[in-house]
């Protein structure tokens, strides 16, 4: 419909909705909607609609075509999941990329240049033994009960929080569970800044001739929001390296720098190839959100465990809702610092319940919106909420029977006199 076909009914018309005792105007209903939405300027939906980044990555990259489930795997016909480590890589080899390195300068640079850095002995010999096994008999038990969750890529051990206490440290990034906890920390302070939170953090079991991931940026959940490319990223991956990882057993597949391979107009353009990572165990990775990467072919015989653990800016819908998942157990005896991490701290822009957390300051162990006792008292099955309430309810209302008066009660600690002058003074109005 043109806009000078457009005529307005009477004002009498009884086409519309009823809204309380009077018919709603024909321009809010559904035929009115649906005529005046037909060839209409709407001027985000080409952008909204683009597929990016990935309609142009395999358009100017149709190599890059992930395999159907149903399709046999290529070799030697030019597809990106048929390469090999930088070191014996046609176009890589001899190219100064990230190796294993203490040194915090040097990681900083590797990240920045690259999108990732390896941090050498990130993990004790001993730390990574205890995660790899415990990871492993983790693994095994969800396949033998048929709870596993698996793809034609790979075994995905979610909520890793509840299935081990070094897991809850490793977030914590506590040394005596990662040894590179508090450069790890330091380092994610810089790359997201301060006020970061848990994303998801799971185990990534490739197993013999598993399919190859399509490649991705974790970061894509902001698509298409992704141009002209942000300085930083609003993801980092931190990745744990329990076994050496090579072109054999699956070392994941990764785009060396294409976290800086934007451009404006398209996404991407020509992408260079990808290589397998390759690292000794208790390596641990850290990488850039916008960074091309996937699950590679393991061509071994036996079953390759990583850890995964992806945090992001405290803006950002976190992947694991940690909130539901964290088990009463964990959460009885979590740390201020866990807590905060994983999303229990609210804020007036984030997480508030009935209003708890408008005060909230988000800091560690902040009183004014800590969800913890919210999620505690719907674990004990008392949670009460405030519902509908008139001046007449008054003599009939126990205050205290509801949830969110106890927890303002013993924990917002700005409900001070000067509050409660201020409270008098506008009941009394």
């Amino acid at each position: 419909m043109k806009i000078e076909d457009w005529k307005s009914p009477p004002s009498t018309s009884t086409a519309g909705a009823s809204n309380g005792n009077a018919a709603a105007p024909y321009e809010f209903t559904a035929e009115a909607i649906e005529a005046a939405s037909a060839d209409a300027f709407t001027p985000y939906r080409d952008f909204l609609s683009s597929g990016e980044p990935y309609r142009s990555l395999l358009r100017n990259n149709p190599w890059m075509k992930p395999p159907s489930a149903r399709d046999e795997l290529e070799w030697g016909k030019g597809w990106y999941y048929d390469t090999t480590v930088a070191r014996k890589h046609p176009h890589w080899r001899g190219v100064a990329l990230p190796q294993p390195t203490k040194d915090l300068r040097r990681l900083r640079k590797d990240f920045y240049e690259w999108g990732f850095c390896l941090i050498e002995d990130g993990l004790s010999p001993e730390q990574c033994t205890r995660l790899h096994e415990r990871v492993a008999q983790q693994a095994a038990a969800e396949r033998a009960l048929g709870i596993a969750h698996l793809s034609p890529a790979q075994q995905h051990v979610w909520a890793l929080v509840n299935k081990g206490a070094d897991f809850v440290k490793c977030m914590e990034h506590a040394p005596d569970a990662v040894q590179a906890g508090p450069l790890i920390e330091k380092m994610i302070d810089e790359l997201l800044g301060a006020g970061w939170n848990h994303f998801s953090f799971i185990s990534n079991v490739s197993f013999p001739d598993c399919y190859p991931q399509g490649m991705h940026q974790d970061q894509s959940f902001m698509a298409p929001y992704n141009f002209p490319a942000a300085p930083a990223p609003v993801l980092v991956n931190t990745i744990y390296i329990l076994q050496d990882v090579d072109e054999v057993n699956g070392g994941t597949l990764i785009v060396p720098g294409s976290h800086r391979k934007y451009r404006n107009g398209e996404t991407f353009g020509a992408i260079p190839p990808p290589i397998n990572l390759e690292a000794r165990a208790g390596v641990i990775m850290l990488m850039d959100g916008r960074v091309l990467h996937g699950g590679a072919v393991n061509r071994s015989d036996k079953l390759r465990y990583i850890i995964t653990n992806s945090v992001v800016k405290s803006w950002v819908k976190q992947q694991e809702g940690f909130l539901l998942t964290v088990s009463p157990e964990v959460l009885a005896n979590a740390s201020p610092k866990f807590l905060w991490r994983a999303g229990f701290q609210s804020t007036v822009v984030g997480n508030m319940v009935e209003g708890y957390g408008y005060r909230g300051n988000g800091g560690i162990g902040d009183p004014n919106g800590s969800l913890a006792h919210v999620r505690q008292a719907m674990d004990h099955g008392g949670y009460r909420h405030i519902g509908e309430l008139s001046m007449d309810d008054l003599n009939k209302i126990d205050i205290s029977q509801y949830t969110l008066a106890r927890i303002q009660r013993e924990h917002e600690n700005y409900r001070n006199e000067r509050y409660r002058r201020s409270l008098e003074k506008i009941t009394g109005l």
